[in-house]
């Protein structure tokens, strides 16, 4: 919404224009009848096309001056400005045009009939509701290019999107497939955007972080890129940046890259790499390979070759070889820092022709091409990498291995997780799921990993910020055991039985069977267990009783989750809330104005952590949780999570602490407060927002512990990680991340409270609200509730007048002021009888309060009292 400021300049300037001049004095006036109305009339749905709205702005500019002329100019120039200010606080949205089998480019389709539309009927539906009447618009196409570049790029592929055509949306069906949009510029060719980019089909661009400003400005405002500032970004310094040559790491990317492009072509000559291997196998004495009748190979085996447990000379000599044999004229590396090698035990991707099935092989191919596709976004669609991703990974004998030759394919867009990068990613509290066979990572984990990770990449503070500096740091950091972690029966059956279920490939499995695999191993776990066979029966009858597992008949049991543990995990749009912004509080019953909700919002940006502390009654939990709401960009409950400190909550309860188990024992639980530092963590690509209610109830020095340090913004970082009070030996430091907030709300009024620690104050941005009342009050609850605009003058009058007794009492001050909160009722509550409900909130709500406050007066208390309850 345009500023005050700029509606006084407008009208200013406007009434110059025409020989007319104005007082200071009146101008604020007008502006402070004026802008109220404007912000309430731009909350209108379609409110720049309807005749009553356009026809009450200028009602409102008639008040200024009755000149037509004047009316109508300062009308246009008034819509002209909200409609840019407007579009300019909303997302934008840069859209794919290409879809369908053969990837048809629709764009001038799309710009003849002023439309662009979905091409999915399962993706992106929710992202095209949600586009407003107004949001901006780009069609783009990403790619990527290795030359003919206007900036340096040392031999490294860069991202590119191309922006075909921008416009403005000015209809949406709410279907998810169609817009209606004013195409107003064209491009061809394509205008070029570098580094930052886009692969998704729907990609929405928020405004507020100057790499996302300068993108909008350069597609929409015709901005020029600053290159040299997005090459030295954390995320493309390593490739682009202005980093001397003797310092620049990770140069042996191309010649992999360089390898892996090269061997596609042999996709269908794969007997030419086969004599090759067999030749290199026998001047190298590889014994792996020596003797194999081989009749196929795959790609990610031949790129193994020269990348396992072997002297760092024969890995070179190797890579030379190979690079040779593929006419390459490219450098072998001098180093092969950050690479993981295959386990020399373990080194092909295939097994062997018993074992494999008959496609196994070819998978391997079709994947490899995949994945060079999807790294050097050839397209917008990953689903045909996550079912090649799926199948493979269900191949016997690949598990971790697979995520090591993607990365050797294109190491600066997939991630390793072999065991000495899980291992390190688990020290940054990020774990892969493992919804895949043989409980590995299913298509979709690997990509979702993978995007939470780039995201994490670009965050300045964060400790890695590419895929080869994170495989580097891994190789650096020894693998350390968890030891003295505790045991119990139920959770080693149950991880037996999903083994057994695995290794069978079928839900199915007999209790003979389990104890015949396991029994002596379980015996071994539990040494002081005398009766290992009746604890087995025990534990399976406990797992049954969870829906764990199901008896079929005469010993028989079956897994229930085993299918849900292997099916392909296709891609499904994950539910979103509806969207909430800013506005939404406004329409909710916010009577702030937008400007100061603003301000809320950019303290808690730019903080991580705010407090709200005001009077009973001026709607702090209320504006908090929405305050997240905004911040996350969508109702989402899953995302807040809203706590009550009081006199008796501990760092036990809050953070973690040791807790009676199931077993009558003591085992260490984490608090909700960790529960959701641990999910802000592992999901970097939301926002999660804890609401701590009357924070100043408990103690929040002792409550926090050592988390009141983490709090800090400046260490959202693993570097800051500390070790908690409560720990078992081996476990990981903890930090907080930079997406998870804290708002807290403090009642200033609350005599039985003390100070707030100092070291709390200086960790929080503190906001102070006020009872809130005028005409957005009045306006809010006669459109909610009916009641009458002279009874609810009448009653703001009142408070207003109590107000002004309790801010002059000594004993009391302003922060005791009674709320608006007490006098307005819930959204959609319809009053009929309003002295009846006015009296009911005076005599049970608002004069127990006085009673309080005036406990040593209370005729003082009955006389306020009686005020309130005169006839209104």
């Amino acid at each position: 919404m345009i500023t005050k400021n700029k509606l006084s300049q407008l009208i200013e300037s406007t009434l110059t224009s025409y020989g007319f001049s104005i007082e200071n004095a009146e101008l604020a006036a007008h502006v402070e009848r004026i802008y109220p109305e404007l912000v309430k009339t731009a909350s209108y749905p379609a409110w720049d096309s309807k005749d009553d709205t356009l026809a009450y702005i200028g009602t409102l500019i008639l008040q200024i001056n009755q000149h037509a002329e004047f009316k109508n100019e300062l009308k246009a120039l008034l819509v002209k400005e909200m409609r840019q200010s407007l579009a300019e606080s909303r997302p934008c949205w840069f859209v794919g045009a290409s879809w369908g089998k053969q990837s048809v480019d629709q764009t001038q389709r799309f710009i003849e009939q002023g439309i662009w539309e979905n091409g999915y009927e399962d993706k992106y539906t929710q992202d095209v509701k949600s586009i407003k009447v107004g949001d901006r618009i780009a069609i783009k196409s990403a790619y990527t290019r290795r030359k003919d570049l206007p900036f340096e790029t040392r031999g490294n592929t860069v991202s590119v999107m191309g922006i075909k055509a921008v416009g403005v949306v000015t209809g949406n069906k709410k279907d998810g497939r169609q817009l209606q949009v004013d195409w107003q510029k064209t491009y061809s060719p394509a205008k070029e955007w570098y580094f930052y980019t886009g692969r998704t089909t729907v990609w929405r661009v928020e405004p507020g972080e100057w790499i996302t400003d300068a993108l909008i400005k350069f597609t929409f405002e015709d901005a020029e890129q600053n290159y040299k500032k997005f090459a030295n970004h954390a995320s493309w310094k390593e490739r682009f940046g202005d980093i001397p040559e003797d310092d620049i790491r990770f140069k042996w990317t191309g010649f992999y890259e360089a390898i892996a492009n090269e061997l596609s072509d042999y996709k269908n000559n794969r007997a030419a790499l086969i004599d090759w291997m067999m030749t290199v196998a026998q001047k190298y004495d590889l014994s792996y390979i020596m003797g194999k009748n081989l009749e196929d190979i795959d790609p990610f085996t031949v790129m193994g070759i020269f990348n396992r447990n072997i002297r760092p000379d024969t890995r070179k000599e190797i890579a030379h070889e190979l690079a040779d044999f593929l006419q390459l004229d490219i450098p072998v590396p001098e180093s092969f820092e950050a690479i993981p090698v295959l386990n020399n035990q373990r080194s092909w991707f295939f097994s062997s022709k018993e074992e494999r099935g008959e496609e196994d092989i070819n998978n391997l191919w079709a994947l490899f091409d995949a994945a060079r596709g999807l790294a050097d976004e050839n397209s917008e669609d990953d689903s045909v990498f996550v079912n090649l991703y799926n199948k493979v990974a269900a191949q016997h004998g690949i598990r971790w291995n697979l995520s090591m030759g993607l990365y050797w394919v294109r190491p600066w867009s997939f991630p390793t997780l072999e065991k000495q990068s899980k291992a390190y990613l688990a020290t940054l509290s990020i774990k892969p799921q493992r919804n895949g066979p043989d409980r590995s990572c299913s298509g979709r984990d690997y990509l979702s990993i993978r995007e939470d990770l780039q995201i994490r990449f670009a965050e300045p503070e964060f400790p890695v910020h590419s895929f080869p500096e994170l495989s580097l740091l891994a190789s650096l950091k020894p693998i350390q055991k968890k030891e003295n972690t505790r045991l119990t029966w139920k959770t080693e059956v149950l991880s037996r039985v999903k083994g057994l279920c695995h290794e069978k490939r079928s839900a199915f499995f007999s209790r003979v069977e389990f104890k015949a695999r396991y029994l002596k191993e379980l015996e071994a776990l539990f040494p002081d267990n005398n009766s290992a066979e009746f604890s087995i029966d025990s534990n399976m009858q406990k797992l049954r009783d969870e829906d764990e597992i199901r008896f079929v008949t005469g010993g028989n049991y079956e897994w229930l989750s085993y299918e849900e543990s292997l099916e392909d995990d296709e891609q499904q749009e994950a539910f979103k809330g509806k969207e909430y912004t800013v506005e939404s509080i406004v329409e909710e019953g916010c009577f702030l104005s937008q400007d100061a909700l603003e301000d809320m919002l950019y303290c808690l940006k730019e903080r991580k952590n705010l407090i709200l502390q005001g009077p009973p009654g001026t709607g702090k939990t209320w504006l908090g949780k929405r305050l997240g709401y905004a911040l996350i960009g969508q109702e989402q409950q899953d995302f807040i999570k809203a706590v009550q400190f009081h006199p008796n909550i501990s760092y036990e309860d809050f953070i973690i602490g040791w807790r009676p188990n199931e077993d009558g024992n003591l085992s260490l639980c984490e608090g909700p407060f960790l529960e959701f530092v641990r999910l802000a963590q592992q999901n970097a690509k939301n926002n999660y927002v804890v609401v701590i209610e009357e924070i100043n109830r408990g103690n929040p020095a002792q409550i926090f512990g050592e988390m009141l340090t983490l709090l800090e913004e400046g260490k959202r970082t693993p570097r800051e990680a500390l070790e908690l009070s409560y720990r078992i030996k081996g476990d990981e430091p903890v930090y907080i991340p930079e997406n998870l907030y804290v708002i807290g709300t403090m009642n200033v009024a609350d005599r039985s409270l003390a100070m707030v620690d100092l070291a709390l104050r200086r960790r929080f941005s503190f906001i102070d609200l006020e009872p809130t009342f005028g005409k957005p009050w009045r306006d809010w609850v006669h459109q909610e509730t009916d009641i009458d605009l002279t009874s609810l003058e009448a009653i703001e009058r009142r408070i207003n007048a109590l107000n002004k007794v309790i801010a002059a009492d000594e004993s009391l001050g302003e922060q005791f002021k009674i709320g608006h909160s007490y006098v307005t009722p819930a959204r959609g509550c319809k009053i009929e009888d309003v002295g009846r409900w006015f009296k009911l909130v005076v005599e049970t709500q608002i004069y127990p309060v006085l009673i309080e406050y005036w406990f040593d007066e209370p005729s003082k208390a009955k006389q306020q009292k009686d005020a309130l309850l005169k006839p209104l």
